[in-house]
């Protein structure tokens, strides 16, 4: 164990907090994570045991290609890093007899016109489920037993965004925000990075996430390719997947994807209104 991380462990301690047996970086690639697991590699945050990265298969492509170039990187700099994934991963589940949709779409009722959204179900099922089950089977392989504070998952939530962080609702995980205890907020986690000549990476979401900004929207549809059609075809097959309720949509206008997004290079013109819808994530891992 290294000296700042038997420090921290050794504080933990003389607070009266558990001692955390195994620490994890829960890591999406995106700028807060990459910032996090960087400043580990070059010993300016406490290491963590493993990085644990919980793929969705519905990443944009220039995250996969960030993964692909710089996960050899921090494996060289001594932090494992490994990639999990759920069980089911459909953004329709056809097994639960009603064609539940997972992610939350934005909907409007047939009967009553009244607007609202789908639960969100695709955090817990493809992000902190695959998680689980990976700590559980290394608690196992490392004989150790499941107690309350026996984990610690660090998250890549920074200072500007503290009202996302959460306390676990499991009692052998603890959860962590290194970036809020140190005040960091993604303007310094970008400044850091460029004062160490580290690339910033693309923002990490699924490339259908209602939560995404107009301006993400409009952005996916100007590179066009893989993402935008994945998106689009998303769009799609939600559409009618609750007819006893009314049509879905990812966008949150409520129209279908292609209609919704508009951008200078097919009408000449770039919509106005909700800029920032997400852009800081929602998915809490």
């Amino acid at each position: 164990m290294s000296t700042s991380k038997s420090r921290e462990q050794n504080q933990r301690g003389q607070c009266g907090l558990p001692r955390a047996e195994l620490t994890i970086l829960s890591m999406g690639w995106g700028r807060q994570t990459w910032t996090m697991a960087a400043m580990m590699a070059l010993g300016e945050l406490p290491r963590v045991d493993v990085i644990v990265h919980a793929d969705t298969s519905y990443e944009h492509q220039a995250t996969y290609e960030f993964r692909r170039q710089w996960e050899p990187w921090l494996t060289a700099h001594g932090l494992p890093v490994v990639s999990v994934q759920g069980k089911r991963v459909d953004v329709v589940r056809e097994d639960w007899g009603t064609g539940a949709v997972m992610i939350p779409a934005f909907a409007v009722n047939a009967h009553t016109g009244s607007q609202g959204q789908v639960r969100r179900q695709c955090t817990s099922d493809w992000k902190i489920a695959p998680i689980r089950a990976w700590v559980w089977a290394e608690l196992k392989l490392r004989d150790i037993k499941r107690r309350p504070g026996v984990v610690e998952m660090q998250m890549g939530i920074s200072y500007d965004e503290w009202q996302r962080m959460r306390t676990s609702d499991v009692q052998y995980i603890t959860n962590a925000y290194p970036l809020v205890e140190r005040r960091l907020g993604i303007s310094d986690c970008l400044a850091w990075l460029t004062a160490h000549e580290l690339p910033t990476p693309p923002k990490s979401a699924c490339v259908f996430c209602p939560y995404n900004g107009l301006r993400r929207w409009r952005d996916l549809k100007r590179i066009g390719g893989p993402d935008w059609e994945q998106a689009v075809q998303v769009d799609t097959n939600i559409r009618d997947r609750r007819p006893q309720h009314g049509p879905l949509y990812l966008h949150p206008h409520r129209r279908p994807l292609t209609e919704a997004v508009s951008i200078p290079e097919d009408e000449g013109a770039t919509q106005m209104g909700f800029e920032a819808l997400c852009d800081g994530g929602f998915c809490g891992v």
